[in-house]
């Protein structure tokens, strides 16, 4: 009754927009999704509610009431028809749970008890005149961190395309298989431990050895293949890149030092699950637990998915509009590699990256991220793409000097810029100028 009584009153008052401002939208309306979906794009189309005549003219049966309860009621009610609709599936859900699996349960409690406290809850606005001085200190702090309001990615061309990596993110990193997404995640993660910031990875699939001999390679260009042989050679000098001669006693003093270290830098593999997969239920006990100021997660195909979406693409769509709103929840980005998809894959230009198009098995994934970053190796560096930045510019490109094996990712233009001042310097000295 009360979906009939909101469609009455919009046509009776010829305005949708209170509705729209409360974020109403079809998926309220269940029993006359049709009737408000029409509205909806009339009004979009015309910018004007259709009159009842036209209206009419649409559903023939529709039955006319006059309304006479205000806005604010009908759309509280409206919210607690809803909120009903939703709420009988996930009892009978839970109830199937309890079952069969009481820890199962408990998880899905956790991830649905929070979406469903979300519905309803909607904000006053802001008046942007009188609230004027708001924009002025925010502006004045932004001045002050020049433009960087989140975490550093590492990068200071990235940061100054993203502002760092802000709460509420959930940062997609996309690439063909072995193109280095891990490696690109853990680069950001050791950037923002760098600065202060508790790390929580969670690592599906490489053991905490392998992840901690990357972590010692980034920190402090230690060769990977060096650390992962047990040679007592970890890395020749490389003046163009400006990385010292690394060996044995070089580690040794590294990790005492590093052992020191108050920031920690926790990984948790499957193993550390008792042989599970992480999936966000346990992700939210073990933010709580280790207090991080940033999260990675590799990757989502290695993850379960606590609302068991009946296939792969349904699986992550949940899974990634889970990790979003954890990152909402929990005021942390979330950074996410994730794996493009065959068409892609099969693409033979070297320095195409992979679009939002191209990630693998749900465009929800790309809807729910609010960045998304792309990658290719081409011959030695790594090009570097953001196709999605909810927080500025798309499409901004930056071209990296990149030895993985060393550590290393450095803007190319900063590493030319590098060496024409050396050389220069060494034609002044030979008295060329």
């Amino acid at each position: 009754m009360i979906e009939l009584q909101v469609i009455n009153k919009i046509l009776a008052d010829r305005s949708l927009n209170f509705y729209l401002q409360k974020g109403i939208s079809g998926d309220y309306f269940r029993a006359y999704r049709e009737e408000f979906d029409f509205i909806q794009s009339h009004y979009r189309e015309y910018g004007m509610v259709p009159d009842k005549e036209t209206f009419a003219d649409r559903f023939q049966e529709f039955t006319f009431l006059e309304v006479t309860e205000k806005n604010d009621f009908l759309i509280n009610k409206l919210l607690e028809n809803y909120l009903y609709g939703e709420m009988v599936p996930f009892v009978h859900t839970l109830a199937e749970k309890l079952k069969d699996n009481s820890f199962e349960a408990m998880e899905y409690l956790q991830v649905e008890f929070k979406r469903l406290q979300r519905i309803g809850l909607f904000r006053e606005g802001h008046d942007l005149v009188k609230d004027a001085h708001m924009r002025l200190r925010e502006y004045e702090k932004r001045k002050n961190v020049k433009g960087l309001l989140g975490i550093t990615t590492g990068l200071d061309e990235l940061d100054n395309f993203t502002n760092g990596w802000l709460p509420e993110d959930l940062v997609t990193i996309v690439g063909r298989t072995n193109e280095g997404k891990t490696w690109l995640l853990l680069f950001f993660l050791v950037a923002a431990w760098r600065s202060g910031k508790r790390i929580l990875l969670y690592s599906g699939e490489m053991g905490k050895t392998e992840i901690g001999f990357r972590i010692d390679t980034i920190m402090f260009n230690f060769s990977n293949l060096g650390l992962m042989a047990g040679d007592e050679n970890l890395g020749v000098e490389n003046p163009y890149l400006d990385i010292p001669k690394r060996d044995g006693a070089d580690y040794v003093e590294y990790i005492n030092a590093l052992s020191k270290e108050e920031t920690a830098f926790v990984v948790i593999t499957p193993s550390d699950l008792g042989g599970r997969k992480l999936d966000v239920a346990i992700l939210h006990g073990l933010i709580e637990k280790y207090e991080p100021g940033i999260v990675g997660i590799d990757q989502i195909s290695l993850m379960d998915d606590v609302r068991k979406g009946e296939n792969k693409r349904i699986r992550y769509a949940n899974i990634s509009e889970d990790l979003y709103l954890t990152s909402e929840s929990y005021k942390i980005p979330i950074l996410l590699p994730v794996q493009a998809n065959r068409e892609i894959t099969k693409e033979r230009k070297k320095d195409i990256t992979p679009g939002i198009e191209h990630i693998g098995e749900a465009d929800a994934i790309g809807q729910n991220s609010t960045r998304i970053i792309s990658l290719r190796q081409i011959d030695g560096t790594l090009k570097i793409e953001l196709k999605k930045n909810r927080y500025g510019l798309n499409n901004q490109e930056l071209i990296c000097i990149w030895d993985i094996d060393r550590g290393v990712l450095r803007p190319a233009l900063s590493v030319s810029a590098e060496v024409e001042g050396e050389e220069a310097e060494k034609r002044s000295g030979e008295g060329e100028f």
